[in-house]
């Protein structure tokens, strides 16, 4: 028997995640920012931070985000990065052609009373303070009746997690992290209920500390039902209608996608297909937001737009060809691949665009001087990095980019008007946030945003899978379809659709 240490031992808690100081500090924020938003008689952000040991962050999102209906995961690829963000602190929307413009208006207003307490890590990557969270989709809604995820939304959470891998270890790892706790005071605010209600939700968030926890077992064997939006024969009709018409001079390329959509016997385990996108998938960025009883997450190896204090990078991410069963058969697709005029062109219309878009407000401009190869486990992409440095008296940020670049001819089409106008006439389905952008920016412009394909919505037992490709002069329709089957299968992997 074990003696009554020992026992008392194994039934002590897991620290409090706020102590007494910690608690004193973040009331005595609150009450500062009461303070600011009766004077200034306008809502006031409150953000209080404080220095700590997270553990795997995708192991406490999948824990956390069980007590609420909005909740954000960020790991990214670029710098390393991870955030947990959970609840609300202050929603930011927008509609319409101007949505974009709309949310960074709001956040920079948002942001110019802002009331700082705590202790902030300083050795977080790029970013500092309030996050605003969130993304937009692939176009603004035409349609009468709402889509599941808003034109645009970027939220500043109740609870911030971020943190970064340490050196030479692994994503799934404890690692240093800062903990910000965010709220809006009105001028009739009680500083002691906003204090309260943000240590109880730290409290339940971070309950089980930095310890491990295994990821989820698997789901046991589902049924599926399957359909593609358009039919196959349908699809690969629209794409011989986008040739003729790119023949025709309408425009020079164009991104046809289709839906698959898949109802489940059961609910989809969404943790587990996060814990898969992640093993599966290295060197891109994992992303799941949830929204009201909506889930949309996936793996994405191309970033839109990425901005660190004045410095700019884009990446122009199209042409893809297939991973071969053999490394000689690999590689032999990867010179297919690069030395395809078809392919090149496709490329180089991406890229050319993120480089006059960087010119408008960059110095230092620079280029690649020639497309890398990046390999996924499906297929493989042309990519070419860009560079600039913001002008001295550029006053724009990360939010800035995200409208100018948002959609590139990597998501739409070239030019971008006619493109998308042709889309809309024949597309067929809604792509909501399929091809939109997720990400984050701070309240200095510096921020990271993805570009959101190798993606699903989710909804209970039904998803929505999304796979697209580009369109020029000479695209054949049978070699475009598997094109797409490709790169649905690791979505459809990560959520056990086999």
């Amino acid at each position: 028997m074990r003696n009554s240490t020992a026992l008392a031992a194994g039934r002590e808690r897991p620290a409090p995640a706020l102590d007494r100081g910690d608690g004193e500090s973040l009331l005595t924020t609150c009450r500062h920012a009461l303070d600011r938003a009766r004077r200034t008689r306008r809502p006031v952000l409150m953000s209080w931070a404080k220095r700590l040991t997270l553990a795997d962050p995708v192991v406490v999102w999948s824990r956390a985000r069980r007590s609420t209906s909005r909740s954000f995961l960020w790991q990214s690829a670029w710098d390393q990065g991870s955030i947990v963000a959970i609840g609300t602190a202050r929603d930011l929307r927008g509609r319409g052609e101007q949505r974009i413009a709309r949310v960074r208006e709001d956040w920079a207003a948002l942001t110019r009373d802002l009331v700082s307490g705590g202790a902030a890590d300083p050795a977080l990557p790029a970013g500092r303070g309030p996050l605003a969270i969130g993304g937009f989709a692939f176009s603004p809604d035409q349609a009468t009746q709402a889509r599941q995820l808003p034109d645009a939304l970027l939220w500043v959470p109740a609870l911030q997690l971020r943190s970064r891998v340490p050196d030479g270890g692994a994503a799934d790892r404890s690692g240093p992290a800062e903990l910000r706790l965010n709220a809006t005071l009105l001028h009739d605010s009680d500083p002691e209920q906003v204090a309260e209600a943000l240590a109880q939700l730290a409290e339940r968030c971070l309950r089980g500390g930095a310890g491990a926890e295994r990821p989820p077992a698997p789901s046991p064997a589902a049924r599926y039902t399957r359909v593609e939006r358009p039919g196959a024969d349908d699809w690969k009709g629209l794409v011989r209608r986008a040739t003729y018409d790119i023949r025709d001079g309408r425009f020079e390329k164009v991104v046809l996608a289709r839906e698959l959509r898949v109802i489940a016997s059961a609910p989809f385990d969404i943790p587990a297909a996060v814990h898969r996108l992640r093993a599966a998938n290295p060197g891109t960025t994992v992303f799941a937001v949830d929204h009201e009883e909506y889930t949309f997450l996936g793996a994405t190896p191309e970033y839109l737009v990425r901005v660190e204090d004045r410095a700019v990078h884009a990446l122009g991410l199209a042409g893809t060809a297939p991973r071969g069963a053999t490394p000689e058969e690999d590689e032999a697709l990867e010179r297919e691949l690069a030395a395809s005029p078809k392919l090149r062109h496709e490329h180089d219309i991406v890229v050319q665009m993120l480089r006059d878009a960087f010119h408008r407000s960059c110095t230092e401009v620079a280029v690649e001087d020639r497309p890398s190869v990046v390999k996924l486990a499906n297929v493989q992409h042309l990519s070419t990095k860009v560079r600039g440095r913001l002008d001295a008296g550029a006053a724009v940020g990360v939010l800035d980019f995200v409208d100018r670049l948002h959609p590139t001819p990597a998501l739409g089409g070239h030019p971008r008007a006619e493109s998308l106008s042709w889309l809309s006439d024949h597309e067929g389905f809604d792509r909501n946030w399929y091809a939109g952008v997720v990400g984050w920016a701070d309240p200095a412009g510096q921020g990271q945003f993805s570009v959101t394909i190798r993606s699903a919505l989710l909804d209970g037992s039904s998803a929505s899978l999304y796979a697209g490709c580009g369109l020029v002069a000479d695209s054949d329709p049978e070699a475009e379809y598997a094109e797409t089957c490709a790169k649905l299968r690791p979505m459809m992997s990560a959520l056990g659709i086999e």
